[in-house]
């Protein structure tokens, strides 16, 4: 009998490096997936960054169906079909739904009959990817909670709520990758299970190697406060320019993509935001700070995340101060915690002072955190869900 096979609604593939893509990277190696590029739930606004979205999906909508990823290198193993239905780009009202649901039925629909996909594990990260139940005969429903929706900043919430009621309601499984989630987003005809990020603890260890060039462009001869990853409303923008009030001689680099244009507040000449570099750059980036750091607001959104850097920075083997997220704070002692302008001063100035070689006690840390170990789990799971009566 043929493995089980899975439709997945999920952000764009190959666009940067999410829980799910590095999960099903593994799971696709033996189990065909079609991926289904989705639009967010969020309405675009008119300003740069939104259009270079916009601009990327009509870019996806216009090649089609399409056998396998664009980064060949990463995933020429991979039984893994990519399709970008025609989305429109809002939730409300219910006609403009309706489009959507039909664009993407018939698109995947047409990819499963192609590929002879039947019965698939539908799998989805949106509460939009409710309305792909049942796709290709599938009887399973598993959703992949990463984020709490309803709470993000210019999120269309009534919609988002009332999508994942019904996922919610409709889902066999559901998988969270925060206690918070876990606690919150209970499946009402399966198990709520917990299953937070993984980490290549291979890859970012090379960080702290001697042998690692730091990336260019980074350092400029004094410390080096670093951010790796997107730039968007869960930074505390107040605690960021009050530390880089106070330290003039620090730099505070932010390295990843932004959500719009920067916070204005953060023109100082020791805060700079640099581009985003390829996943097999990270250990070159994380080399090149003195200590990483994770300065998120504490709000309702942040109480429900489990940042995916906050273990790529442990596995660095780099010194690391962040905010007191319920999620940061397990790591304590192994990190430190720091809310006010001269407690992060404080804790950074520890970590600056800490020369010892963390990457034994880091791998040992992390040691059952794999990404091969995470998707074993989520893979088995699903397979419960699947044969279960």
């Amino acid at each position: 009998m043929a493995p089980p096979s899975f439709v997945v609604f999920g952000d764009d593939w190959g666009a940067h490096p999410s829980s799910v893509q590095h999960l099903f990277r593994r799971i696709a190696r033996a189990h065909r997936t079609v991926w289904v590029n989705t639009v967010g739930l969020r309405p675009p606004r008119l300003d740069r960054a939104d259009a270079a979205r916009v601009v990327r999906k009509l870019k996806n909508i216009a090649r089609g169906a399409a056998k396998g990823p664009p980064d060949a290198q990463h995933t020429e193993s991979l039984d893994l079909h990519v399709v970008s239905p025609p989305m429109v780009p809002f939730m409300r009202p219910s006609p403009v739904r309706a489009l959507n649901r039909a664009a993407v039925r018939s698109a995947v629909e047409d990819l499963a009959k192609r590929l002879d996909l039947r019965d698939p594990v539908v799998l989805t990260t949106v509460p939009n990817g409710v309305d792909g139940a049942g796709l290709a005969g599938s009887r399973t429903l598993v959703y992949y909670c990463v984020d709490d929706f309803t709470h993000w900043p210019g999120v269309d919430a009534l919609a988002a709520a009332t999508m994942e009621g019904e996922l919610l309601a409709a889902a066999h499984l559901v998988v969270a990758t925060s206690a918070h989630l876990a606690a919150t987003r209970r499946c009402a005809r399966g198990p709520t299970e917990l299953l937070p990020h993984g980490v290549d603890v291979d890859h970012l260890a090379r960080a702290s190697d001697p042998a690692t060039a730091p990336l260019e462009g980074v350092r400029r001869g004094r410390p080096v406060l670093g951010y790796l990853g997107l730039l968007d409303a869960r930074l505390d923008v107040e605690l960021v320019t009050a530390v880089a009030r106070a330290r003039p001689d620090w730099d505070v680099v932010f390295i990843g993509p932004s959500d719009g244009a920067p916070d204005p507040r953060l023109a100082m000449p020791n805060v700079r935001i640099l581009p985003a570099v390829p996943y097999a750059k990270l250990p070159e980036a994380l080399a090149a700070f003195d200590v990483a750091v994770l300065p998120y607001l504490r709000n309702e959104l942040t109480r429900s995340i489990n940042p995916l850097k906050l273990r790529e920075y442990l596995a660095s083997a780099r010194p690391v101060v962040a905010t007191s997220l319920p999620e940061v704070k397990r790591f304590e002692p192994d990190l430190m915690v720091a809310d006010t302008r001269d407690d992060f001063i404080a804790a950074v100035e520890r970590a600056l002072g800490d020369t010892r070689d963390r990457r034994a006690e880091r791998r040992a840390l992390l040691a059952d955190d794999t990404w091969d170990a995470r998707a074993e789990r989520l893979l088995a799971l699903c397979l419960s869900a699947h044969t279960r009566p």
